[in-house]
């Protein structure tokens, strides 16, 4: 049972009453990200995320862990591109303290200078260890090759400088222009009565005051019209890389499409690049693509890490099982393995009142309809293999795709043989008028 409804303060909230176990999830989405920071603001959001668990006008450093743990609680928080949520998820019996801790962390947080600069190091830390993480350094890479000029090319976490530099005056004037009621909504998912549950968000959370929000415009990100190439010599023992195409928002007719299409080319040990790329012949310690849509546009990924003496080999692979979706259809086979895995996907993520608060809690942000993955189901359901077909000869283009390699090779000869790749798929045998 569901119930959505809006405090006098502009904050909208959604119960999602189930009484399947004893468990109550409380999420407060932020419809703010790393995406909406201006410059001098990257990683901004990130530490606020961390600011306001170091003390509020009723919890003391320290307090607000305490005590949700105290109640067998478990509390965290994210932040992306797009959005920042903050999560309780505690038995039933103390559903009040989840509220009360989420309530005074999103309404009334002190930001002490002290403790700013403390977590100043800790946040600085953690950019340095993203540093020495290859799978984050890969991604970054990514990113900033696909995204020249929107924000999603800088990074969630933020700049050292930035963190380091910003004031406890300009960490709250940021607040209070993002993290306002009109910009938030609360999720409550469990075991609860909404009556009673109503009462208590209303007194708890219609307190925050209705400051104004600043409304922010995001660079657009210009049409892609060349072919991007960026190697990034490293240390690391292995050669991670992703060949890249622009794709729409998360709100575009061809997702569902592009989702199925991912899961055939390159999700899970059946899929086409797994067959071609590891277990016909282990080219590759790991290979696959996924399809990452968000608030704009998005992209499409082949992701590969590899030993850097196949790195040309297992390209030479690529090329086939790209060529192949763009000429002709998957089989029904295929179709029907990628739907039934996408379905039983939705299903198991349901299985827990934090799953159920977040996967609605995602669809209220991206659609503005809690229960939208029904309708996304049907669209997933009624695809045909033309359809993939045709979004695989849509979106593959081979004169404006984005290779970003990072490896401890020659970069000269990492650069040489991306060109090469980019050279052979632009020859490949489909119509040119198909791509």
């Amino acid at each position: 049972m569901s119930k959505k409804f809006q405090l006098k303060n502009g904050m909208k909230v959604l119960f999602l009453e189930s009484h399947k176990s004893p468990v109550v999830s409380v999420q407060m989405w932020v419809k703010t990200g790393s995406a909406d920071e201006k410059k001098g603001e990257e990683g901004l959001s990130h530490f606020i995320e961390h600011l306001v668990f170091k003390g509020t006008r009723k919890y003391n450093v320290g307090e607000i862990a305490a005590t949700v743990e105290g109640s067998g609680g478990e509390l965290n928080a994210y932040t992306s591109f797009d959005q920042t949520v903050f999560y309780v998820t505690i038995s039933k019996q103390f559903s009040d303290v989840a509220l009360d801790v989420i309530s005074e962390m999103m309404g009334f947080p002190t930001f002490d200078p002290k403790e700013i600069d403390n977590e100043r190091e800790v946040v600085i830390e953690e950019i340095k260890r993203g540093q020495d993480s290859p799978g984050r350094r890969a991604s970054q890479l990514l990113f900033t090759n696909v995204f020249k000029k929107h924000p999603y090319g800088r990074p969630v976490i933020g700049y050292d400088k930035v963190v380091n530099g910003v004031s406890p005056k300009k960490i709250l004037q940021y607040y209070h222009s993002r993290y306002v009621p009109s910009n938030m909504f609360l999720v409550v998912a469990g075991d609860f009565e909404s009556k009673d549950m109503k009462k208590k968000v209303e007194e708890l959370f219609g307190a925050f005051a209705p400051y104004k929000l600043k409304k922010v415009a995001r660079t657009k990100e210009p049409a892609q019209k060349a072919i991007r190439i960026k190697v990034e010599q490293t240390k690391f023992e292995q050669t991670t890389g992703y060949l890249t195409w622009r794709i729409p928002s998360v709100k575009h007719k061809d997702i569902a499409a592009l989702e199925v299409l991912s899961a055939i080319l390159g999700q899970g040990d059946s899929c086409r690049l797994m067959q071609s790329l590891r277990i016909r012949e282990p080219l590759t310690n790991s290979v696959g693509s996924f399809s990452y849509s968000m608030q704009d546009d998005g992209l499409f990924a082949v992701s590969f890490n590899l030993e850097k003496e196949n790195l040309a080999k297992a390209l030479t692979k690529v090329t086939p099982e790209l060529v192949k979706l763009i000429e002709e259809p998957p089989t029904s086979a295929e179709m029907q393995k990628a739907i039934t895995n996408f379905a039983s996907h939705e299903v198991y993520s349901m299985e827990t009142v934090d799953n159920i608060a977040r996967k609605a809690g995602s669809n209220e942000f991206y659609y503005n309809d809690h229960d939208y993955y029904r309708k996304y189901m049907k669209e997933v359901y009624a695809l045909k293999p033309e359809d993939i077909q045709k979004v695989a000869k849509k979106y593959f283009k081979p004169d404006n795709f984005g290779l970003s390699l990072m490896t401890n090779m020659d970069k000269k000869e990492a650069e040489q043989i991306l060109k090469s790749f980019a050279k052979d798929l632009k020859k490949s045998p489909p119509r040119r008028e198909a791509f």
